[in-house]
């Protein structure tokens, strides 16, 4: 029994209590042999055999199976190991060893553990216990220690105690033993190194160092080395070598080595998992993944929304995936379903163009399918290699026309009068309130936005589509195209029957295979530490005090103060953090409440680059928010300034005394005690004091603008007045930097922060609006974790569900009634129209 310890012993790359062990007479074996591994390398299932710390890092379910044999020793072992990640950082295995042999006792060994810790630092504990007939070894139970720290993604560093009680059973004894590890990665993921020193108690001079190397060849294909040799009296050396062959979800390797005056010891393990893992890809066929625009861009609420587990903004979430799905090796081609743009302007619109565009750049071939679209949605599509529509499609493909909806004339029969005090001739966002008709300067502003946005939808989708601009014209023209029309005018490729599908794919892709549960982060992640990452910081709807979060009407997501500027501030300080992109989609709102974010973006750039990116709109305190930047990037057609603030109240005594028969009465001790009062119209004292708050707001609006844009004051204000410019022509006047989307302004942040070329980074959301529950304790989206209390305030705020039908949401936002801040006392600055243009 003790010369087949021994050659356990010294066997390279075994569980940490056969390379560790100190033989002694009646020393017991310790479990089942390791392909080559370390205490500070080891991150799968078998953890628990070498290090406890290491089930921290094991990911979702694994399942592993080994099999040992020494022929010439006439020794087997079998092995059974399960382990997985956990909420909160909890790492969890168990584990069912059986060994047998000649001239040994037959035993098996049940091991459980725990480890707890973040991707750097894991400490982790292990419980084993020995069963056998024979009863000296019987009921033998050890506990262990271990700790990983990986402070860096090229180190890691690890120190077990195995068998911290030192058991005693009969004639057999379980010595306190430590080992000592270090872990490097000299040129990334793809070459490990790890030495490990081992020794028992008191023998410290009797250790033996083992040397572990391990490569990742090509994906899926591994191989490893160890090596070990003793320091002490025993000078015996040992050797052992491995390769794992990987598919996703099943991996196979072999291990075969031996030690001097040993037989050779043969293993084989086989994983099951949960997770994938990168796959050795025979014949070069990568994935194909199937992306529903429509379904991926629809907010994904419901009942766990309410307990703060709801995901991120739907867009910025595609946003992400287009991404790493363009960065990703694994993937070839996608298939575009068009039928919808849920929440997407011609701003995202482009964006999601350029995005298409890009993928097809980094070698993916996209085929997009055409349900029912418009011109919005057809010039996504565009985008890609070939497009196709299905006999049956809706090709509203006509051009484009603004629509703005005022409600003057109906506030005339209700006897209502609005108060405004305004500065500048093209803040007009009372109008819809207030007139019947366009003013010509909100017509001025509109012809010249939808003359920019007409010649940006032509150039774009005839370069895309290699057609003139007379044919996109002829299409316009016939105003619902069939499919058949579509195909001869070169809008589309062809007609697509969906069992055609598989065919036209072979063709494009040869040799791909469609993976209908792609994603571009689902496989086994390598490194020892996350990524540097790059905050997203969203500024998503009306501008308002406060927390982010949902109208009670079910319409437009409101931009709370509150949660920007906390959220600026944690990104700020967090050091995994190397720059910040504020991302703004909103048309305005309360002015105090966007000084407030300004404020916060002036003051989070003094510790790390800030970008603004603008997507369909960010206007007025929007654009008031994006200024204080060190760069802001728009879209060509981005609706964008709108620099100017007003002041609305309603008179209703016209309603509700003339005509409902309400009366009020007003008593006061001062000449403007009710300035703000909705039931009478101001008095003439009253209109030039308010006037005159409105006009110093606009003097500090534009004074900031100078400032932050390093602008003439003068020149602001030219450019100003409430005037809503288009991405490229705000860009000739000074007020953005560039043209681009969201993934250009996180290159221009990664530039802004000196990230060298080759370094890999995530994209996080910080301040996102989450359900209600999760912004009991803290803010929603910034802070995740559950509430200590409930706030039943909050909770009837955002309704996850809306409360009115689709089709009356659309009516209730087009008359600005889903917002009731506008009501509220306060300056406000917002885009000047409900603007859709189809």
């Amino acid at each position: 029994m003790r010369a087949l310890s021994l050659l356990l012993l010294l066997l390279p790359g075994l569980a940490l209590a056969q390379t560790g062990l100190i033989v002694q007479p009646a020393t017991p074996p310790r479990g089942v042999t390791l392909p080559p591994t370390s205490a500070a390398l080891v991150d799968e299932a078998t953890a628990l055999s070498v290090n406890p710390a290491g089930l921290r890092f094991v990911g979702p379910g694994q399942l592993f199976y080994l099999h040992e044999r020494n022929l010439a020793r006439d020794q087997l072992g079998d092995g059974l190991y399960l382990g997985t990640s956990l909420l909160g950082g909890l790492g969890a295995g168990f584990s069912l060893e059986w060994m047998r042999g000649r001239g040994l006792p037959d035993y098996r060994k049940t091991s459980f553990g725990l480890a707890l810790g973040s991707r750097k630092l894991s400490l982790g504990v292990g419980y084993h216990n020995l069963s056998s007939r024979d009863a000296s070894l019987d009921r033998l139970s050890g506990f262990d220690l271990g700790l990983t720290v990986r402070p860096t993604r090229f180190l890691s560093v690890a120190a077990v105690v195995k068998d911290v009680n030192a058991p005693v059973e009969g004639p057999f004894t379980l010595p306190r033993r430590y080992n000592l590890a270090v872990g490097v990665r000299p040129f990334g993921e793809r070459v490990t190194l790890g030495a490990d020193y081992l020794a028992s108690e008191g023998a410290w001079d009797e250790g033996r160092l083992t040397y572990t190397l391990q490569a990742a060849v090509v994906p899926g294909l591994g191989l490893g080395a160890g090596f070990s040799h003793g320091l002490g009296s025993d000078r015996s050396l040992a050797l052992q070598f491995a390769a794992t062959l990987d598919s996703s979800r099943f991996g196979v390797t072999y291990a075969g080595g031996g030690a001097e005056g040993g037989g050779l010891d043969h293993v084989v393990a086989v994983r099951l998992s949960s997770q994938k893992y990168p796959a050795l890809r025979l014949g070069g066929g990568g994935a194909v993944a199937m992306l529903d625009l429509d379904d991926e861009l629809r907010e994904r609420g419901g009942t766990l929304a309410l307990l703060g587990f709801s995901e991120p903004d739907p867009y910025l979430r595609l946003t992400r995936w287009l991404d790493e799905a363009t960065k990703d090796p694994r993937l070839e081609g996608v298939v575009l379903k068009v039928s919808g743009l849920p929440g997407v302007d011609w701003g995202k619109a482009d964006e999601l163009h350029q995005a298409v565009l890009r993928m097809r750049a980094a070698g993916k071939k996209v085929l997009a399918i055409l349900y029912s679209v418009d011109d919005r949605e057809y010039f996504v599509a565009s985008a890609a290699d070939e497009v196709y529509a299905l006999p049956s499609s809706v090709l509203l493909i006509n051009g484009l026309a603004a629509h703005v909806l005022s409600v003057g004339g109906t506030m005339e029969k209700l006897g209502v009068s609005w108060d405004v005090a305004r500065v500048g001739e093209y803040k007009t966002a009372p109008e819809q309130l207030t007139r019947r008709d366009m003013s010509p300067a909100e017509r001025e502003t509109l012809e010249a936005y939808l003359d920019r946005q007409t010649a940006h939808d032509v150039a774009a989708v005839t370069k895309a589509r290699r057609i003139t601009p007379e044919r996109l014209q002829e299409a316009w023209s016939t105003g619902i195209l069939t499919a058949a029309r579509a195909r001869e005018l070169g809008l589309v490729d062809g007609l697509l029957l969906p069992e055609e599908l598989e065919d036209k794919l072979k063709k494009l892709v040869p040799g791909a295979t469609y993976e209908p549960t792609y994603s571009p982060r689902d496989e086994r992640e390598p490194r020892w530490t996350g990524r540097r990452r790059i905050a997203v910081v969203p500024v998503l709807g009306t501008i308002s005090g406060g927390k982010s979060r949902k109208s009670p009407l079910g319409g437009e997501a409101i931009a709370g103060a509150e949660t920007v500027a906390l959220a600026l501030e944690r990104a700020q300080r967090d050091p995994t953090v190397a720059a910040i992109v504020v991302r703004v989609d909103s048309g305005g709102g309360d002015v105090l409440a966007s000084e407030l974010m300004y404020r916060a973006v002036l003051e989070a750039k003094k510790h790390k680059p800030v970008i603004a990116s603008m997507g369909d709109v960010a206007a007025s305190g929007g654009y008031y928010t994006a200024m204080g930047a060190d760069e802001i990037w728009a879209s060509p057609t981005t609706l964008t300034g709108s620099i100017g603030v007003f002041f609305l109240k309603p008179a209703l005594r016209g309603l509700l005394g003339d005509k409902l028969g309400v009366n009020q009465e007003t008593i006061t001790r001062a000449p403007m005690a009710d300035v703000l009062d909705a039931w009478r119209p101001w008095t003439e004292a009253e209109q030039k004091a308010v006037q005159a708050w409105v006009d110093a707001a606009y003097d500090d609006f534009i004074t900031q603008v100078s400032v932050a844009r390093k602008l003439d004051k003068a020149k602001v204000d030219a450019v100003a007045r409430g005037r809503v410019w288009a991405g490229s022509a705000a860009r000739e006047h000074g007020l953005v930097d560039a043209m681009g989307g969201l993934t250009d302004a996180v290159e221009a942040a990664r530039k802004r922060a000196k990230v060298p070329a080759g370094e890999e980074l995530d994209l996080v959301v910080m301040g996102d609006a989450r359900g209600p529950f999760s912004s009991l304790g803290g803010e929603p989206g910034v802070d995740a974790s559950l509430p200590p209390e409930l706030n039943l305030g909050a909770v009837l705020e955002l309704n996850v569900e809306p409360a009115l039908p689709p089709g009356v949401q659309a009516l209730v936002r087009e008359v600005g009634l889903d917002a009731p801040w506008m009501l509220e006392p306060g300056l406000k600055a917002v885009q000047p129209y409900s603007l859709k243009v189809r």
